[in-house]
């Protein structure tokens, strides 16, 4: 896709989007105010959402927006992290030093928390993302995770991100422990057919590019074959462009943007 063809400055739906201009739809809206809820009260948080959905979008917002000298922030992202993986990464993101033995990382893990909350007065911020893919063995973990004064404070926020199947993991009896610890959950939907239209204009008007480059029929058809994912929808947008541009369209019209999705699904 040609940007002078368009007149756009930047690529318009792309993830590499500067985070003050993410499109501030009502569920991002409301997932920010859960999330900064989970900081102020050192919440063990849950946020669940399709694949595309904006989770970690979200996640990052919040992470802009605490100073880091009260919140760090510590981020770990891998599907299949065991206890170790879990708190060595905390522990060299923090730049502590790792014990010798093992054995020895959760205590390590308890004493930084404490000290940062005791002495440094800082409450850090835990982001778990992938959470749906985590082990029975992590999952588990976390009981041990949350209760670093015994049961009595939590100096730090957990916040654990992932698909559906998170929810459902999450309900069976043998997490039942660490269900009755979440503070506050949130579960993100996809943008209804009229956040879709406003999407795409959002991203246009940042990008420099001009407004009604999408006839109605195309973004109806676009909510519809998304299914409001941001994701999905920056995908279909820019091959209904790419599309447009070739046959020397100005506008996006719905046979374009069928042929985006027909290319997305490797429709013949």
């Amino acid at each position: 896709m040609s940007l002078n063809y368009w007149g756009f400055t930047r690529a318009p739906f792309t993830k590499e989007l500067p985070i003050e201009d993410y499109f501030p739809s009502t569920q991002f809206r409301e997932l920010a105010a859960r999330l900064h809820l989970m900081v102020e009260g050192r919440l063990f948080g849950v946020v669940t959402g399709e694949v595309g959905s904006g989770k970690s979008s979200a996640v990052r917002y919040l992470a802009s927006q605490l100073d880091p000298t009260s919140h760090p922030v510590f981020y770990v992202a891998e599907s299949q992290l065991t206890p170790f993986d879990f708190y060595s990464q905390i522990l060299e993101a923090a730049g502590v030093t790792m014990p010798f033995h093992r054995s020895q990382t959760r205590r390590q893990f308890v004493l930084l928390m404490t000290d940062l909350w005791q002495h440094q007065h800082k409450a850090p911020v835990i982001i778990i993302d992938e959470g749906q893919g985590l082990p029975a063995r992590m999952l588990d973990e976390l009981r041990f995770v949350l209760n670093t004064a015994m049961d009595a404070l939590t100096p730090f926020t957990c916040i654990l991100v992932g698909q559906p199947d998170l929810r459902v993991t999450l309900r069976l009896k043998a997490f039942e422990a660490i269900y009755q610890r979440v503070g506050l959950r949130f579960h993100l939907r996809g943008l209804d057919e009229g956040e879709t239209a406003s999407y795409v204009s959002h991203h246009l008007q940042k990008a420099g590019g001009a407004p009604g480059l999408f006839t109605p029929s195309a973004l109806k058809l676009l909510a519809s074959q998304s299914r409001g994912l941001p994701r999905i929808i920056n995908h279909l947008a820019t091959g209904a462009l790419w599309d447009a541009e070739s046959q020397g369209l100005r506008v996006v019209d719905e046979p374009q943007m069928q042929r985006a999705v027909s290319d997305w699904r490797d429709d013949v």
